[in-house]
């Protein structure tokens, strides 16, 4: 039997403090080849390409009755949500994950060491 890859759906969820926090889908991955195409289709098309790889969420209505996860459903979700939840498959799928914020402590590094680094010119060689 052959190596099939990654998991077939990626779950998408929001870190706690993002604005959409508590929301949670999973949805169907794709090919490279359809990646392509959905970056090269634009927005319109990304959204369209999420909308059809809908698995399941966790989403209700005013009513509390669950919205269905399907295109039409997805036509019922709060614009930013949708965008948010679009953008965060698309990183899952690549490997970014910008849903999740570093944390406020996360250390700068080291200074460079570039300052004091010696710049003074070589002395002409001997053997020349």
């Amino acid at each position: 039997m052959g190596y099939k890859g990654t998991p077939r759906t990626v779950r998408i969820v929001f870190a706690e403090g993002h604005e959409h926090h508590g929301a949670e889908a999973r949805a169907k991955r794709m090919s490279f080849g359809e990646w392509e195409a959905v970056l090269e289709g634009g927005e319109d098309n990304a959204i369209a390409e999420f909308a059809k790889r809908i698995v399941s969420w966790n989403l209700t209505d005013d009513d509390d009755q669950p919205i269905p996860p399907t295109p039409e459903g997805l036509r019922q979700v709060d614009t930013g949500l949708v965008a948010a939840m679009k953008t965060a498959w698309l990183e899952s799928i690549v490997g970014v994950h910008a849903a999740d914020p570093l944390p406020q402590s996360s250390p700068s590094g080291e200074p460079s060491p570039v300052a004091s680094i010696p710049m003074e010119p070589l002395s002409v060689s001997q053997a020349s």
